[in-house]
């Protein structure tokens, strides 16, 4: 009696699909969330600055980061 062995799928092939999921399930929560975009990138903005301050004021140099005219950091 022969038992049929199941086709395994390339690891790659797994991750691929799982990172798609997780990138259609965040899409429906940010388009969903009441909050608008242009808000929770900057509150992620503001929080990044404070990572980099927090990181930075030892030696006496202040990172800071924002939006200048819709372009994380600025252009160039």
């Amino acid at each position: 009696m022969m038992f049929e062995q199941p086709e395994v799928r390339h690891p790659l092939e797994v991750l691929t699909e799982i990172e798609r999921s997780a990138a259609v399930d965040q899409e429906l929560l940010l388009r969903d969330s009441a909050t608008p975009w242009a808000d929770l990138l900057a509150d992620y903005v503001d929080a990044l600055n404070d990572l980099a301050t927090q990181g930075t004021a030892e030696n006496g140099y202040i990172a800071t980061y924002g939006l200048d005219e819709g372009h994380a950091g600025g252009c160039g």
